[in-house]
């Protein structure tokens, strides 16, 4: 009875002094400041439990065609290499901001994935990251071709690689006559870190 009236006693603790951060404001939700190491890993682990209870079984039913693949470049282009960027081409400024960052989907975490989860992300987006559901937008197929394509980023190829480049390039040139003054300026700040 002393251990339960202990543990109920240390719960409630945690739980009014979760409260008390909360409602105070102490918690910092700024994207400029790096989660912690404890963030992290919760986040991780619930992401990682969500993902596998909800995906579903199934494997792509597309093939790595030329013209999924075609399909699914020019869907990562438009949509995922703003955030992601892709080998040899760096995400644009949005993915940059981004806290947590949209990660790297070359590496083997990533690619370990069943297909069933990779669809599952792409259709339903992840919350407070970022990352979007395409699935409001986009039909099944589509979604699996995205994930045919991302599974093929391992191995762009170097004409792959010029088309996602020029995504890259267009973001890179959305300002206007004022903005290119100061570009010089925030190429050197951001190089200073």
């Amino acid at each position: 009875m002393k251990f339960l009236s202990g543990f109920l006693t240390a719960l409630l603790i945690l739980v009014v002094a979760t409260a008390a951060a909360v409602l105070s404001g102490s918690f910092n939700t700024a994207a400029s400041v790096p989660a912690g190491a404890f963030e992290k890993r919760v986040a991780t682990l619930a992401l990682d439990r969500s993902v596998a209870r909800r995906a579903p079984k199934a494997s792509n039913p597309l093939k790595p065609s030329p013209d999924v693949l075609k399909d699914g470049l020019a869907h990562y282009k438009e949509m995922c290499v703003i955030c992601h960027g892709a080998p040899g081409v760096d995400a644009g400024e949005v993915g940059e901001g981004l806290n947590p960052p949209a990660p790297d989907l070359t590496l083997t975490k990533v690619q370990k994935r069943s297909d069933g989860e990779l669809y599952w992300i792409v259709q339903n987006g992840i919350r407070m990251t970022g990352m979007p559901a395409f699935g409001v937008t986009h039909k099944e197929d589509q979604l699996w071709r995205i994930v045919t394509f991302v599974r093929h980023l391992p191995e762009l190829k170097p004409e792959e690689q010029k088309v996602l480049k020029s995504a890259e390039a267009e973001e890179h040139g959305h300002g206007g006559a004022e903005e290119h003054h100061h570009e010089g300026e925030a190429s050197e700040q951001h190089h200073d870190h």
